[in-house]
């Protein structure tokens, strides 16, 4: 296999495109020609294979994803274009705007700001011991961080890499040894990606992590390379664009448990493109405006002074010299002399100019000064800015915030409305994040089936994400529209108590069992005890007790729908007073 990847790489370069054709491609083999190198466990072909697409992604893919990433960061591609501005003493400002961030941070609150909710979709799913594998492993990995950094790897260059991992087995006292626990890392999407095998359902045959270490006046290029049941550790002295795979040493091999390919690659769409790639060249054209307008106001700043007459330094001349030093004389032979003028005087005085004609009579020039500036169509440049920033938002389905839209009061349907763009894309970005996440929880079946730690790896595929979309709220009308859902009877406690945790932060199942906490306290507290008290006459016990429940307030309600009666009947009582 022979990858030109120079000539790629010019024509990326000529072409008059911001990519090479062959950039952003799914990478695919025959599964006939992966099994020969890597079931032969022939190191030859298997890295052959390997440093063909290493250098393939490492010239083409790489350069695109990195210049996506620099976007995010501000650093745009206006840093970079050359002129000779600086050249000529001109203003030379390079003002990169921040659309990248803001749409990408957008995406990735809208969809993620709240927590993903692991639930199974039926009862038959339910498995507790599947529970607290499942939450401790989410906790001890951070998932909910983690979810945030794919999300935001997606939307900045249209795909995420996620690697699964054991840890190191330990043994207890008794010498028995622990279940690893599994580790979750999202991979630069720079240096990672995914081979596939040719068949319509696309099957990952293999994946490969690739980075460069420098260390001690030495470069040393580092790749992983993950099969279903293996991973190998090569490394390479000679750079990571050679394609024959001669000079890949392979250090160290391990197997592994997930029963697949560990790393699984995440898509922010069908063509894997970034939610603003398409609008670069908009980004581009205002960062220029933008940079432009203030090259113009510093070169007004520094504009050049335009003096018309005579300036009046009779007494403060200077002789002018040639670039050889000599002095410089007019057709008479007398020297050439100018005023003498400080820049930083306040004050020039000037009379007018005095021209003599032939015919004996004189022409007098009136005196003036001004600073020789271009005139700026200030109107027309912000009506400029502001329909390319239009364009923008309105492209990516991103809600403009500093819109006149979103001032003043707008009713929820209102902003719903106004959300509707985002909404379609969350929803259909949504369905592709499933894809990757139920892998993951197909992988950790298959590891802790392997370790036998569940019974059954497909109990996995019943727990299902649950998105919810972080908008803004208002809290009282959440309460007031629970109240009325609580009084129809219509839904469950259970239903209401995940209805109600928008307010309050507190999950259904802990209010639930906080709840019930509260109910076994207080059925423990305020009861007489049965037994006689000492010195007490039985009779007057009895009456102390009756008139004690007579001053006893009612009891506290004990469901969700006794709170919410409660709440209504005190709006009654405080309306009817007053």
């Amino acid at each position: 296999m022979v990858l030109d990847t120079k000539d790629l790489y010019s024509r990326s370069l000529l072409n008059g495109k911001r990519w090479a054709p062959e950039a952003n491609k799914e990478y695919v083999m025959p599964k006939s020609e992966f099994n020969t190198a890597f079931q032969s466990n022939d190191l030859k072909e298997m890295a052959q294979v390997v440093a063909y697409f290493v250098a393939r992604h490492y010239m083409i893919d790489s350069p695109r994803i990195t210049k996506l990433q620099r976007y995010y960061l501000g650093d745009n591609d206006i840093h970079y274009w050359t002129n000779d501005k600086k050249i000529r003493n001109r203003a030379d400002n390079r003002i990169a705007s921040g659309f990248a961030k803001f749409i990408t941070n957008m995406r990735v609150g809208y969809m993620l700001g709240k927590p993903i909710q692991f639930k199974p979709d039926d009862d038959d799913g339910d498995d507790s011991s599947v529970d607290d594998l499942l939450s401790q492993f989410n906790q001890e990995n951070d998932e909910k961080y983690h979810e945030k950094v794919m999300k935001t790897n997606l939307s900045v260059t249209g795909r995420a890499y996620e690697l699964l991992y054991a840890g190191d087995a330990e043994e207890d006292d008794e010498g028995n040894v622990k279940t690893p626990d599994v580790k979750l890392r999202a991979i630069d999407p720079a240096t990672a990606f995914v081979v596939y095998d040719t068949s319509i359902d696309r099957h990952s045959l293999f994946g490969v992590r690739y980075y460069t270490v420098e260390y001690n006046s030495r470069t040393i290029s580092y790749v992983d390379v993950y099969t279903a049941d293996m991973t190998y550790h090569f490394m390479s002295e000679d750079g990571l664009t050679t394609q024959s795979g001669s000079d890949y040493q392979l250090v160290s091999q391990e197997q592994t448990s997930f029963g697949a390919v560990p790393l699984t690659e995440y898509v922010n769409n069908e063509s894997k493109t970034g939610d603003w790639e398409s609008k670069l060249d908009e980004i581009d054209a205002y960062d220029l405006a933008m940079s432009e307008m203030a090259n113009s106001e510093e070169d007004f700043a520094n504009a050049k002074l335009v003096l018309n007459g005579d300036l009046d330094f009779s007494d403060n001349m200077v002789e002018v010299h040639n670039a050889d030093g000599s002095v410089m004389v007019n057709d008479d032979g007398e020297p050439v002399k100018v005023p003498k003028i400080d820049t930083k005087d306040q004050f020039l005085w000037l009379k007018p100019s005095v021209v003599p004609s032939s015919n004996g009579s004189n022409t007098v020039v009136p005196s003036s000064a001004e600073y020789l500036t271009k005139q700026i169509n200030e109107a027309g440049w912000k009506t400029f800015i502001d329909q390319l920033s239009t364009d923008i938002h309105k492209d990516t389905n991103t809600p403009n915030t500093t819109d006149e839209a979103f001032s003043g009061q707008s009713s929820g349907v209102a902003l719903m409305y106004k959300l509707f763009g985002e909404d379609q894309e969350r929803s259909m970005q949504e369905s592709l994040y499933t894809r990757g996440i139920m892998r993951r929880l197909r992988l950790l079946g298959n590891f802790w089936k392997k370790n036998f730690e569940i019974n059954d790896a497909n109990i996995m595929n019943s727990y299902v994400p649950h998105y919810t979309p972080n908008l803004p709220r208002n809290n009282s009308d959440i309460v007031n529209m629970v109240v009325q859902i609580a009084n129809s009877n219509l839904v469950s406690e259970d239903t209401l108590r995940e209805m109600i945790s928008q307010v309050t932060g507190v999950s259904a199942d802990a209010e639930k069992e906080r709840i019930n906490e509260e109910q076994e306290e207080n059925e423990g507290q305020g009861t007489f005890n049965d037994a006689p008290l000492q010195g007490v006459n039985p009779v007057d016990l009895a009456e102390a007790q009756a008139n004690a429940r007579q001053q006893v307030p009612d009891e506290k309600p004990k469901t969700i729908n006794d709170l919410f009666n409660a709440m209504n009947n005190s709006k009654r009582d405080s309306d009817a007073k007053s």
